[in-house]
């Protein structure tokens, strides 16, 4: 296409010059220059539309993000999706970020949904790049209490956060 662009143009810079040779009507020039400015910007619209979509972080063309949503609701184990994006961030790189609400489970079951959910997103879509975090239904990101299981014997103890405790020992605790 670029190459037949460039052939159309040199084919008018030729017809002006012949024109203004031997006719003497200078307006041919301007009126090829302009024709072939034209040509320019309509042979690269897309380029350009791409260029500013990328630019924007918008949703990719032809992206339905209410599909992407019914998908990674589909997923056995997935309760609710939320802040979901997908956006380009070049040519042919999709992206997409969300939050996956979960039943609690054992971390190996978690791990075992994102890779269901990244794989779906990839194969359906063509979603390159997935960034997914998990919640627990019933454990609210800033409550400073909930209830996990311990592993190996599915018994729940409950414990509480307390800020000024190592992140590893805050699962060790009994009450």
């Amino acid at each position: 296409m670029h190459m037949l662009g460039d052939a159309i143009s040199a084919a008018g810079v030729v017809v002006a010059g012949v024109v203004v040779a031997f006719t003497g009507a200078s307006i041919a020039d301007p009126v090829v220059s302009i024709l072939i400015g034209v040509l320019i910007l309509w042979s690269s619209w897309g380029i350009l539309k791409e260029s500013v979509n990328v630019l924007l972080e918008g949703i990719p063309e032809g992206m339905d993000i209410w599909s992407v949503e019914q998908k990674i609701s589909a997923v056995h184990g997935v309760l609710a999706v939320h802040d979901l994006h997908v956006w380009t961030v070049g040519s042919g790189m999709i992206c997409c970020s969300c939050h996956t609400t979960v039943e609690e489970q054992s971390v190996r079951s978690g791990e075992n949904v994102l890779r269901t959910v990244t794989k779906k997103l990839e194969h359906d879509f063509g979603i390159a790049h997935t960034t997914i975090q998990v919640e627990v239904g019933g454990c609210e990101p800033n409550d400073m209490y909930c209830v996990m299981k311990v592993a190996g014997n599915g018994a729940e103890k409950n414990h509480e956060h307390d800020s000024h405790e190592p992140a590893d020992q805050s699962v060790s605790h009994e009450h």
